[in-house]
């Protein structure tokens, strides 16, 4: 991104960012990354490419903002002092819940090749990322692992997204109890 998101935002800029933000999600739900154009998400909310380029360097840098902002809207919805499973199971249901609240997202992704599509790799990945980071920041001052913490965050982070992709891809209509239950067992090796 061109602009500094740490840093203070006018309210205009927050509103640009918004609005490119809602364009590129709904265009997302309607088609294929690749055939969105940056012309595609200027005309969707108004505003023109000379703007587009002054906080992005083109539409992939606009999806990974996408992404950070949806990630960290999930992972703020978790309770910062749980270190145990509940916050990978609820992890898991927040994530779970941010597709069947948007469904048309969901269905352009299964649309085009669902888990082997561009899309899905790419958010997955960034959701990966960052529930890596948080169970790293989690479990970091925990004094009772036998392994090492960037390690144990990158499995529970895999065992986390890998559950989410079969339920949405393979299992969509496995309710969400069944669910905690498979990802409960698979944490505690009850196979």
């Amino acid at each position: 991104m061109k602009i500094d998101l740490s840093k203070h935002l006018t309210l205009g800029a927050r509103r640009t960012l918004k609005a490119f933000r809602v364009a590129m999600f709904e265009l997302l739900s309607e088609k294929e990354f690749d055939k969105i154009t940056v012309n595609d998400i200027c005309e969707a909310c108004e505003y023109p490419r000379a703007t587009f380029y002054n906080y992005f360097d083109d539409k992939l840098d606009l999806l990974e903002y996408l992404w950070s902002h949806i990630a960290k809207n999930i992972l703020n919805q978790l309770p910062n002092d749980e270190k145990n499973d509940d916050n990978l199971i609820k992890i898991f249901n927040l994530l779970v819940n941010f597709f069947h609240d948007n469904p048309a997202l969901l269905a352009n992704i299964k649309k085009n090749d669902g888990a082997n599509s561009h899309l899905w790799h790419n958010l997955s990945g960034y959701l990966k990322h960052e529930a890596n980071q948080l169970l790293y920041h989690s479990y970091s001052d925990s004094k009772e692992q036998n392994v090492p913490v960037e390690l144990l965050a990158r499995f529970y982070s895999d065992l986390v997204i890998g559950m989410l992709e079969w339920c949405l891809f393979e299992n969509p209509t496995i309710d969400e109890k069944t669910a905690d239950n498979y990802l409960i067992n698979l944490l505690h090796n009850n196979f």
